[in-house]
């Protein structure tokens, strides 16, 4: 009996160069060292090989992912390509000041929207519920557990993000879910992510040298009572606004309300909700040392139950500098009597608007 060879046999066979991929078969091959699935053990990724990330890669709950200095992965565009850390899953990015981690596009044009990011869901509480269902990548959130870890993340940089996950809603650089305090999370930049740079959802997180670079709606947003800190951040160049603080979009005044300590700011260039955007219920934030330049509006303080917020004494600045305004600038268009902001100098994330000494080396678009 003779027998046909044939690109779909699932045999290698005639000129294909895998099974039944490459060669005479049109199917195209997948490269190697690509990473898509799901992960239920422990992978360790190294730098001495550059790895191609083809689709979703789900780290599930007792999963870890490690990836030592220097690891470079470079995600394909259009292919629906993420990473999402699950509840109890860990990732462990020990990136260094000489050799981060860098997770980009595998285009040779990069652009922002080429994958999507990074997603992270732990067991810490929002003010969405125990079990809640993040909007990316529909999976639980939440819980009771403060002081959650879903593990390390030092010297990471994230590039050309935001792909849409539904035509109403974008990847960001990278997005915390109910991320607990146990968490290590410092020195991480998004460069050129078409939705957020940093999302903060809930949780308890304390998060330090926080970069955010280009991004086309917010560079940070942070909502769904998020009760924790962030030290020296640096924001530039986003088109809706550099710091959007909400506390919940249906509720504005649902508990745990959004709760935080943020020191050490640098915002840069206009955006057009303004330097600052409090809405959707604002929160309660003690925010000490922003510096800000080149933009339009510093404060914008969005409805009636805002205004009320910060006339109650719910957001307190001190000390920010309006350095460099552009035209038409105004320092806020809040309409109460409170003086919630103490204008004065102030370094901001370390260089008011030049690049940090903590941001030398691991960083791109200064």
């Amino acid at each position: 009996m003779e027998i046909s060879i044939s690109c779909d046999d699932g045999i290698k066979n005639g000129e294909e160069t895998g099974l039944d991929c490459g060669g005479n078969c049109s199917n195209p091959c997948p490269p190697e060292n690509a990473l898509e699935g799901i992960l239920v053990t422990r992978l360790v990724l190294h730098p001495n090989i550059e790895y191609v990330l083809t689709g979703p890669l789900i780290v599930r709950d007792g999963a870890v992912l490690e990836m030592d200095a220097g690891t470079i992965i470079k995600a394909q565009s259009n292919k629906n390509a993420y990473i999402t850390v699950a509840q109890g899953g860990k990732l462990y990015i020990w990136g260094t000041e000489e050799n981060p981690v860098v997770i980009t596009s595998d285009s040779e044009t990069p652009a922002p929207g080429d994958w999507g990011g990074l997603v992270i869901c732990g067991k810490a509480p929002s003010n969405n519920g125990v079990n809640a269902r993040s909007e990316l990548v529909d999976f639980f959130y939440g819980g009771n557990e403060i002081t959650d870890t879903s593990g390390v993340i030092r010297y990471l940089r994230l590039e050309y993000t935001g792909e849409n996950f539904t035509e109403s809603k974008k990847f960001n650089g990278i997005s915390f879910y109910g991320v607990g305090s146990f968490t290590t999370v410092e020195h991480i930049q998004t460069y050129e992510s078409l939705g957020n740079g940093f999302e903060i959802v809930g949780g308890t997180l304390n998060a330090k040298y926080l970069v955010s670079t280009n991004s086309y709606q917010n560079s940070i947003s942070i909502k769904d009572g998020w009760n924790g800190s962030g030290n020296y951040w640096y924001l530039k160049g986003a088109i809706n606004s550099n710091l959007k603080l909400a506390n919940n979009k249906t509720n504005g005044s649902a508990t745990p309300i959004t709760n935080g300590s943020l020191n050490n700011l640098s915002i840069i260039n206009t955006a057009s909700d303004g330097a600052l955007q409090y809405t959707n219920g604002g929160g309660i934030y003690d925010i000490n040392e922003i510096y800000t330049s080149n933009i339009v509006l510093g404060m914008n303080i969005v409805g009636n139950l805002e205004t009320t917020m910060v006339e109650d004494g719910n957001l307190t600045i001190n000390t920010i500098q309006f350095d460099n305004p552009a035209n038409g600038f105004i320092p806020t268009n809040f309409s109460g009597s409170t003086n919630f902001y103490t204008e004065g100098n102030s370094l901001g994330a370390g260089n008011g608007a030049l690049q940090p000494d903590w941001a030398i080396n691991w960083t791109v678009g200064f």
